[in-house]
């Protein structure tokens, strides 16, 4: 516990040392404009220049930090018999410094095998779900003489989305990044739009249910708890979102070589977008992940200042993340063996 503090004090006193060059840069770059200008300068954000990728990725791990530190105190001081059973069916609530062991059992593996698992598993729970609410009626839906006409059209749109995804694995070489831009293609029309997104459509609530726990699982492995409501995971995955986007903006707009970074730091990156796993070389990685920032930054980018169409980031990022936990699980190099040779057992007859 002392160690956790004294690492989570060091951790903080870093981030005010990163955030400080950040304002220097930015009060640097604002003297060199013009006095008008000048008052319309860019202010601090996380995402802003000066520092290097691997500081712009701890500033934003020590906010999350920070964040589930000020979410323990409130619960101790407001529900204090509640923590222990908090710490047990939450183990990410607990700040980086105290992060409980995932692996407990002390097998032969490392936390890339268990998170590659456990995003085959969401992948495979995901179209079970989907297909499910496609052929099967809730049951309180026969409780509601009305409501029929509505769980009809529910039950037809699951169907649908099901046919959609059954398309995109039966396509030709949609594998990889190709077959990403497929999906980005197949959802061309509502991700670019004439008017401003409503709401509700950036915050993706038209989502299926089953593929928006399947997303939340994955984006969480290999912790991820199944009771929590669909609400609070579609919570979560926008933040999750949020936090990506404000990374791809850094990555684009202080063009960060993706070569540069460590090993291990780009692995993270490439994991927190779900692109592949494990086996995967680093040529590849950076490949996958130049191809992401393409297809979510610089693509857009140029086609909203060319046309004014509207973008809605959280669904192409949100596509994207499906497409690359399924494309993930499929992979002959995932830790989830059994899925993986069901996918591919009869390949070769």
């Amino acid at each position: 516990m002392k160690d956790g503090s004294v690492q989570l004090y060091s951790n903080h006193k870093r981030c005010n040392e990163i955030r400080t060059k950040q304002k220097e840069y930015l009060s640097f770059a604002a003297a060199s404009l013009p006095e008008m200008e000048q008052k319309i300068a860019t202010k601090y954000t996380v995402s802003a220049g000066g520092i290097s990728y691997e500081e712009f990725d701890f500033l934003t791990k020590g906010k999350d930090d920070r964040g589930k530190l000020a979410n323990i105190v409130f619960m101790m001081f407001f529900a204090p018999n509640f923590v222990p059973y908090a710490f047990m069916f939450f183990p990410d609530m607990l700040p980086s410094p105290f992060a409980m062991p995932v692996n407990k059992m002390g097998l032969p593996q490392s936390k890339w095998h268990d998170i590659s698992r456990e995003r085959t598993h969401a992948v495979v729970q995901a179209l079970l779900d989907l297909e499910k609410a496609a052929r099967v009626a809730p049951m309180l839906a026969n409780l509601n003489p009305f409501g029929k006409g509505k769980t009809r059209r529910m039950m037809e749109r699951m169907d649908g989305f099901g046919h959609d995804i059954g398309g995109i694995l039966l396509a030709n070489n949609a594998i990889g990044k190709q077959g990403g831009e497929l999906v980005l293609e197949v959802l061309k029309d509502e991700i670019y739009t004439t008017e401003k997104p409503k709401k509700e459509h950036a915050n993706l609530v038209s989502m299926p249910k089953a593929l928006m726990n399947g997303l939340g699982r994955a984006l969480e492995a290999p912790s991820f708890n199944t009771l929590i409501p669909t609400f609070i995971v579609r919570g979560k995955v926008l933040n999750n979102l949020k936090a990506i986007e404000n990374a791809d903006q850094f990555l684009v707009a202080q063009n960060i070589d993706l070569k540069s970074l460590s090993a291990e730091l780009l692995q993270e990156a490439c994991s927190d977008r779900l692109i592949g796993g494990l086996g995967r070389s680093g040529d590849e990685m950076v490949q996958r992940l130049e191809s992401w920032l393409d297809n979510t930054v610089r693509q857009p980018g140029i086609l909203v200042e060319k046309t004014g169409v509207y973008y809605n980031g959280n669904l192409a990022r949100a596509a994207l993340l499906c497409y690359n936990a399924l494309d993930g699980g499929r992979d002959g190099r995932s830790a989830s063996y059994l899925p993986r040779l069901l996918y591919q057992g009869q390949m070769g007859s």
